[in-house]
């Protein structure tokens, strides 16, 4: 197997549109991709696009060649039986649509804008899009807004990042050029950059995706001492109590922490859990796909262990050629924090003075063997160890206190949330083990080993996140990171992008408490956190960030923040991780819980569509039962999910060398194209064809199961022992 091979093939990307740039309409892009020049009647484009031209560049399917016309101009102008959307996507194509059409048109949200002063006919017109005819104008955002230098890319040149972890080196040379665009060239770029994938095998993504992980964890010495557990009944019972909890807070009847009970198999569940199989949360895209990335992260990747983190946009009836782009996925992506020192002067002082001797904490420990782990944690003698013992004073839980350490799963314990009442410390660079030690929560994060993809499937919930590979649960996935802004920045389209790192309310006069009870600092650093702590700190990663920024919410979330410790105990040393709150399968949406003061969930409600979710179907049954009831539920649920994943699992492990065959036409048929051989082509797509499916039918041969041994009376005499030797029953491997 070559598990490093894509598991799908897109078009080469050219430009040779300018020959009859002249005769294409100018609300339609065609020109990316290959193509081939297709004479339509005049009545058909004027029918489509209100326009007089004889020829129009269409994509070149080599799969379809004789019906991919009749495709495309469906896929442009769909027919329902209220031939709605037929009038909206006519409208939406035209170069002569005005303002007074368009107030159904909410294709895409962040790129319309609403006209004021325009008396009663106010309406939603595209802020950027088509040039109007008949004296309409477009309302464009400032010229100085658009065009305006990118913030990270000054921050960069002027040097204004002090926070200890800089902005790593080991991207992708288009990055820099990349971040000095303007969201405009940025737009243009990413629309460049995209192409077509024709066949998307999801399944094989799935299984490489798995190997890949593997790998990744043996290339960085984590196979060891990481594994990919999954837990037991009795653990994901424990686990569910927690979930339940939380549903009933969303409920609005948040009940104590009680005592566990027992999972029983046969235990009475609620009729309406039936209706919620977890293929419900596994999305599966379909086999035509639209990249607008491969890698948003930037990274080289030099080796195929290392993940990138694509970005496709799988919305009904958008191809390469209409596709829109909105503004706010123009951001820059970053691995860590940034404390901008003109923005944010207090915070990098706090940073500066933490540098110092006694202003922070490391560790002397140090490995054993070169290349290994060094044991910190459960060491009486490391100062990060006794630190990290220290912080489980803030969990509420009298007994069984959260544990923050490398590898061991997170359990949490109380029942208030879980961010307020749990945090931990870790090694860190400076520290005698470099990090690499058992008392360092952060390195499975910060070693990005789970794979993930960003995708969009509708404008109403906008882009999310999957992961693409199994996740235990009380795992470390991911780092939420941004630039630490305080809470009067915070405003505006930021605040539908940051996350609140601190609460000055709530949690940190405890910790600052804790800090002078102890003695950990000088009483003149003490004096300098508290003034750093005077406002609200927040995480906001609308112009520069990484994945998490499209975490969806959901009621009940697979993910939970959580607040990790390295070095000093300032905002800017503070890390929000994510940890997984049960097992997570590959294809299923990565989630967080908003929480109940976000204004977004107002507006159009709860879509996750879990069976606890408040604004689901079932909300009354499930929101009367009790914390047993609910975590039973959770239980049942949780084990049923494992059972049909290990199921997938073993099925795709059989049938992979199928699914390879079945893939291998599109990926040479892909090398045929880029070497303009036409004769190769009608070729060698006869004979992989063949190949394919004479693999199929060796599997079929295969998995014939004889049963021979029909019982034989009076010593084989009877008739019944002819049938001995003969095929009885057989049954066919499912071809994927």
């Amino acid at each position: 197997m070559f598990p490093c091979m894509q598991p799908h093939s897109t078009t080469n990307v050219t430009n040779i549109a300018e020959i009859q740039k002249q005769q294409l309409p100018t609300t339609m892009a065609y020109n990316r991709g290959i193509y081939d020049i297709i004479k339509f009647r005049r009545e058909v484009m004027r029918e489509m696009f209100q326009i007089e031209q004889k020829f129009i560049l269409v994509k070149f399917d080599f799969l379809n060649v004789c019906t991919f016309p009749t495709k495309a101009l469906m896929t442009l102008c769909p027919i329902d039986n209220h031939n709605k959307k037929r009038r909206q996507l006519e409208t939406f194509c035209s170069p002569k649509m005005s303002y007074k059409e368009l107030p159904e048109l909410r294709y895409d949200e962040p790129r319309w804008k609403r006209i004021r002063g325009k008396g009663p006919d106010r309406a939603i017109i595209p802020a950027i899009h088509f040039p109007l005819n008949g004296g309409d104008v477009l309302e464009r955002e400032p010229e100085e807004e658009m065009n305006k230098k990118p913030h990270l890319a000054v921050i960069l040149e002027d040097e204004r990042n002090v926070n200890p972890n800089m902005v790593r080196e080991w991207r992708s040379s288009r990055y820099h050029p990349y971040v000095k665009r303007t969201v405009d060239k940025k737009i243009e770029w990413l629309t460049e950059d995209s192409a077509q994938v024709i066949y998307h095998h999801d399944k094989y993504l799935l299984y490489c995706e798995g190997v890949r992980l593997k790998n990744r964890v043996e290339k960085l010495g984590l196979s060891n001492v990481f594994v990919l557990r999954e837990d037991s009944v009795e653990q994901i019972h424990k686990r569910s109590y927690h979930l339940a909890l939380r549903a009933l807070e969303n409920y609005g009847v948040p009940q104590a922490w009680c005592e566990m009970r027992p999972f029983v198999l046969s235990a009475t569940l609620p009729a309406e859990l039936r209706h919620y199989s977890h293929k419900h949360f596994i999305y599966t895209p379909p086999t035509e796909r639209l990249r607008i990335s491969t890698d948003i992260s930037w990274s080289r990747c030099e080796n195929y262990t290392d993940f990138k983190i694509p970005m496709y946009s799988d919305r009904l009836y958008e191809l390469w050629h209409n596709l829109i782009l909105p503004r706010n996925i123009c951001f820059d992506y970053i691995d860590n924090n940034i404390v901008d020192k003109v923005t944010e002067p207090e915070l990098a002082k706090i940073v500066e003075l933490a540098s110092q001797e006694g202003n922070h904490i490391k560790c002397p420990c140090k490995p054993t063997t070169p290349g290994g782990f060094a044991n910190c944690f459960e060491n009486s003698n490391c100062p990060c160890y006794k630190t990290n013992i220290m912080l489980r004073k803030l969990n509420s839980a009298e007994n069984n206190k959260t544990v923050f350490n490398s590898f061991d799963p997170l359990e949490y314990n109380g029942d208030t949330p879980a961010y307020h009442n749990h945090g931990g410390f870790a090694c860190s660079e400076i520290c005698g083990c470099g990090g690499r030690c058992n008392n360092n929560a952060l390195i499975i994060a910060q070693a990005k080993i789970f794979p993930t993809e960003i995708y969009r499937k509708s404008d109403l919930i906008g882009f999310r996140v999957r992961a693409t590979s199994y996740i235990p649960a009380g795992t470390p996935v991911m780092e939420f990171i941004g630039e630490l802004v305080r809470d009067r920045y915070v405003e505006g389209d930021a605040l539908d992008y940051s996350m609140q790192l601190s609460d000055k309310m709530e949690d940190i006069k405890y910790l600052l408490a804790l800090l002078a009870k102890e003695k950990v600092f000088p009483a003149t650093f003490l004096k300098q956190l508290r003034q750093s702590y005077k406002e609200d700190v927040f995480l906001d990663c609308l112009h520069q960030g990484n994945k998490g920024r499209f975490l969806m919410h959901s009621c009940v979330a697979n993910l939970e923040p959580v607040r990790i410790y390295q070095k000093s105990f300032s905002p800017a040393h503070a890390k929000m991780v994510m940890y997984s709150t049960k097992a997570i399968m590959p294809g299923e949406q990565l989630t967080l819980n908003y929480g109940s003061g976000y204004v977004g969930l107002d507006k159009v409600g709860c879509q996750c569509g879990a069976f606890s979710c408040k604004n689901g179907r079932h909300a009354g049954v499930f929101s009367k039962l009790s914390v047993h009831g609910l975590a039973d539920c959770f239980t049942a649920h949780q084990i049923e999910s494992i059972r049909e994943y290990e199921a997938d699992r073993e099925e795709n492990n059989r049938n992979t060398k199928v699914i390879f065959f079945y893939l291998l036409p599109s990926i040479i048929l892909e090398s045929a194209y880029a070497l303009k051989d036409r004769a190769f082509i009608d070729n060698i797509g006869t004979i992989l064809l063949y190949a394919v499916l004479l693999e199929q039918e060796k599997a079929t041969v295969k998995d014939k199961a004889v049963e021979i041994g029909v019982e034989k009376r009076n010593n084989g005499s009877q008739k019944g022992s002819q049938t001995d030797g003969k095929v009885l029953k057989s049954r066919k491997r499912p071809i994927i």
